[in-house]
């Protein structure tokens, strides 16, 4: 199985150690392109570089794994723009999506993400 890992970018080191737990137990993982050393006047251009590779890595994966076990901007569970826009790709093209902690239902997307069916994992249980 292929799983995609997607979260928040500021979160960069969480999803790489969960993918490499994945790995560890045999599974095939695609990770977010690192875009800490992206310039800020390439800023725009380093965003479209990095949604076309994200889309591309979804169309290989079988899951998208959502990280989002942390708390951001007073939020438990927060999806960020970025990897909500993600999971839709992941969701248009079929994928099965799970994540690792309920959303937060004050984002303004909460109707979006109720529709998407997500599956909601055990983290004390798988990480």
């Amino acid at each position: 199985m292929t799983t995609c890992v997607i979260g928040s970018l500021r979160e960069y080191d969480r999803i790489k150690d969960i993918g490499d737990s994945l790995k560890d137990i045999g599974h095939k993982v695609l990770l977010p392109l690192d875009m800490s050393g992206a310039r800020i006047a390439d800023h725009l251009q380093a965003k479209n570089k990095f949604i076309r590779g994200m889309y591309d890595q979804i169309k290989q994966c079988d899951a998208v794994l959502v990280v989002n076990d942390l708390p951001r901007d007073g939020m438990q569970g927060y999806i960020g723009p970025n990897t909500f826009l993600q999971m839709g790709m992941a969701l248009s093209l079929g994928k099965r999506i799970y994540a690792l902690n309920k959303w937060d239902e004050r984002l303004p997307y909460n109707e979006e993400l109720q529709s998407m069916d997500i599956e909601m994992l055990d983290l004390q249980r798988r990480f």
